[in-house]
């Protein structure tokens, strides 16, 4: 496409954008288990008038803009009076999971000791760990998990080492949902001087609002800078915190650590430069969209939220349960990953795609990736029908063609490689579709 040598009018243009959107995932209808989070229609339309009303301010300078600084400090407030209720932290707010990983990991490379050059993570851990560490020049050592996908803290313990920068943990790991042991590892880190940062994108806004019948135990779910060695926690507000894209919350135990994650530079001559993060230029609409999801919600809000998640969820499973699936671990929220012997995964996640699904597929095990939202209270009948016409299908050898999918990527029909997915990343920008 040509850049127009006429501009195209209003009608033209909302007819195209109509067009580019009319076959992505139908995810207002709750037909997709991942990438939006959606709330209930009234608080969702306040978020998004937020995010408009702020989308032209730039948050680079809160000099010149300082709804940056009200919204992003009150953000940041919130988010510790939840994850960090205990304790003094010491925040920043980041355009989403990836940039607070990324300052993490140059907070713990610049302020550790010379010659640690090494993160070490559970190989459950999100791959923007191994992202950041690439970008900075640091190594990854991973530990692999059991069958409920959990490190042994033993094995963690074990090679922690004089390269060890810090740890990295989640709560909860993305593929299966289950929280990492964090406190004995992070008390051995601590008596070796190595700091652990806790992922908690996914749980941040929820595992403090799960009630105690839903609990693992009944206890609650501790990750955040209350326990004994951790150093830091990121929480992503896009997610369970249901603001507009792209917002998280990072938060430190100590000053020291958030300096190592800023850069600041006094000698260029269009005057001095400091960043809090790794963008520049960004919208003020997503600070402001993040401060109207938790000031409308608030700990009763969220705590509905919770609750009328964890119920959908536990109805999922059991909905699933009586067509074969087991539930991988022990997952305390509305994050897991089903599992079957009975029928092909890769089938079976095709044929649902042919109902006009979005599942995601990992492995291994082979397995169905599910995030539950507030939405899906109400297809999830229509959802448990539609898998038993599919397995039923997939039983016959009728389910249709395979297909190999992993974290929003979805090909049909062909094997994941490096050199598959860097071909997908360039049709991205290259104006092709996958195809099948």
């Amino acid at each position: 496409m040509r850049l127009p040598e006429q501009g195209l009018s209003p009608d033209q243009v909302r007819d195209l954008l109509g067009r580019a959107g009319a076959h992505d995932v139908d995810w207002r209808r709750g037909r997709g288990w991942s990438l939006v989070y959606d709330s209930p229609s009234w608080h969702s339309e306040l978020v998004d008038e937020a995010a408009a009303q702020f989308a032209h301010e730039n948050a680079l300078s809160h000099s010149a803009f300082p709804s940056a600084q009200e919204f992003e400090s009150q953000v940041v407030s919130m988010a510790a009076s939840v994850v960090a209720p205990r304790v003094r932290s010491y925040g920043v707010f980041t355009s989403g999971g990836t940039e607070s990983l990324m300052l993490a990991v140059k907070a713990y490379r610049d302020h550790s000791a010379a010659g640690r050059d090494e993160i070490l993570l559970p190989d459950t851990a999100h791959p923007g760990f191994g992202k950041a560490a690439d970008y900075l020049g640091l190594r990854v050592r991973l530990v692999p998990v059991a069958a409920d996908g959990l490190p042994d803290p033993d094995d963690v313990i074990a090679v922690m080492g004089e390269r060890t920068a810090m740890v990295g943990l989640s709560a909860p790991c993305f593929p299966y949902g289950v929280v990492d042991p964090i406190a004995p590892i992070a008390r051995a880190a601590a008596e070796r001087g190595i700091g652990v940062h806790v992922d908690a994108a996914m749980g941040g806004l929820f595992l403090p609002f799960l009630s105690s019948d839903t609990l693992p135990g009944g206890a609650p779910v501790r990750f955040g800078l209350d326990v004994e060695g951790v150093t830091s926690v990121s929480v992503d507000l896009h997610k369970y915190g249901y603001g507009a894209k792209g917002a998280s919350v990072l938060l430190f135990a100590n000053n020291e650590l958030r300096h190592a994650a800023y850069h600041v530079w006094t000698g260029w001559s269009g005057g001095a430069y400091a960043a809090s993060g790794v963008l520049g230029t960004r919208s003020v609409g997503a600070a402001a969209a993040a401060w109207t999801a938790m000031s409308a919600l608030g700990v009763a809000g969220y705590r509905e939220m919770v609750n009328d998640v964890m119920a959908t969820a536990r109805r999922l499973q059991d909905g699933m349960a009586e067509q074969g699936f087991s539930v991988i671990g022990r997952p305390p929220m509305g994050v897991f990953a089903v599992t079957s012997e009975q029928v092909s995964i890769s089938a079976v996640a095709a044929g649902m795609d042919d109902q006009g699904w979005w599942i995601d597929t990992q492995e291994p095990p082979p397995s169905l990736h599910f995030v539950v939202f507030p939405r899906h209270a109400g297809v999830a009948a229509d959802f448990l029908h539609d898998l038993r016409d599919v397995c039923a299908q997939a039983q016959q050898g009728g389910a249709g063609q395979t297909s190999t999918s992993s974290y929003g990527v979805m090909i049909r029909g062909g094997e994941l490689t490096d050199q598959l997915l860097l071909e997908h990343l360039d049709r991205r920008f290259d104006g092709q579709g996958d195809g099948d």
